[in-house]
């Protein structure tokens, strides 16, 4: 518990959301023994099937409370680093141009800037306050999860201990950055066809597949319990034809199951190679759902209806 309790205090602070740690825990909480006393009122009046659907809406706000939380920050971590660079160099030219430290960080707090703006200006508020800019630097990254503006704040604070000049510092990282940030958009853009060969083949060749192998097994159901039990005679060769032991159901369910995990791992392995992170591929998840279950239903309803004439 206690670390479900760091994490969420962790994520709601690099989300920036205006909720109390308890107040969220509380919800989260809450929620599953309401969701009980549901499902067990669904039981008592329409059946053990009926209470699988408060555990299954139950799962979905669980994960989409917490699947929030990571994405708003992951996102506020792009948006950081994208700015970054610029915000280094004005910065640096504020420096230049004769302003005080806390006076450059404050003019340099531009609202283009999103939530690097905000700590930027809490790291200028910290020099009025009378902290060491060493102090006011090392708070920028605190509420914002980006490794690259963390690592660049640690790279300007040792430049700092070691008596660099802080414009020419922030200069030379803003350069650095910004090269790395092209080769890294250069890397993407040639990984791009992996990931799309893995988009296709779950959205389109899985959909397609599971519903002709799904129709093929239910005609050979159908066939099984239409011919005779005995042996039939080819010639010298006796074929005996028996059904098949496996229920429609089963295998349109089977066929969601498999789908539904396809579509999960394929959507962390796509962010994983875009992005380099596997929670940036949760936001594929959903959409490979939706494209994969569309496709099946509609494939199987077109085979159906074209062979239903033979």
């Amino acid at each position: 518990m206690g670390r479900y309790v760091e994490w969420v205090e962790k994520y709601i602070k690099y989300s920036d959301f205006k909720i109390e740690v308890d107040t969220f825990i509380k919800i989260t909480s809450s929620l599953p023994l309401v969701f009980l006393i549901l499902g067990l009122i669904l039981y008592l009046f329409f059946g053990w099937i009926y209470c699988l659907v408060p555990l299954a809406i139950l799962i979905i706000v669980e994960g989409l409370m917490h699947l929030i939380l990571v994405i708003v920050s992951n996102k506020r971590a792009s948006l950081a680093d994208e700015m970054l660079p610029d915000a280094l160099r004005l910065i640096s030219s504020n420096l230049r141009a004769g302003l005080i430290p806390e006076k450059a960080l404050l003019v340099s707090a531009r609202p283009e800037f999103g939530p690097l703006s905000e700590q930027i200006n809490e790291a200028g508020k910290f020099l009025i306050v009378g902290r060491q800019i060493k102090d006011a630097f090392e708070a920028i990254p605190a509420k914002i999860n980006s490794p690259t503006l963390r690592r660049t704040s640690n790279l300007i604070v040792e430049g700092i201990v070691k008596g660099s000049s802080l414009s020419l510092l922030l200069e030379g990282l803003a350069d650095d950055i910004k090269s790395t940030s092209m080769l890294r958009k250069e890397i993407k853009a040639q990984v791009t066809a992996y990931s799309m060969f893995i988009f296709l083949a779950l959205s389109f060749g899985a959909p397609l597949l599971y519903s002709a192998s799904l129709f093929l097994t239910e005609t050979l159901i159908g066939l099984g319990t239409v011919l005779p039990d005995e042996p039939l005679a080819t010639g010298t060769i006796q074929l005996t034809m028996s059904g098949v032991n496996l229920s429609k159901e089963f295998l349109l369910y089977y066929s969601i199951a498999m789908m539904v995990i396809s579509s999960i791992f394929g959507g962390i392995l796509i962010g994983l190679i875009q992005e380099g992170k596997g929670f940036a591929g949760l936001k594929y998840i959903g959409m490979l759902l939706v494209i994969d279950l569309t496709l099946f239903y509609i494939i199987k309803f077109m085979v159906l209806s074209s062979f239903a004439v033979f």
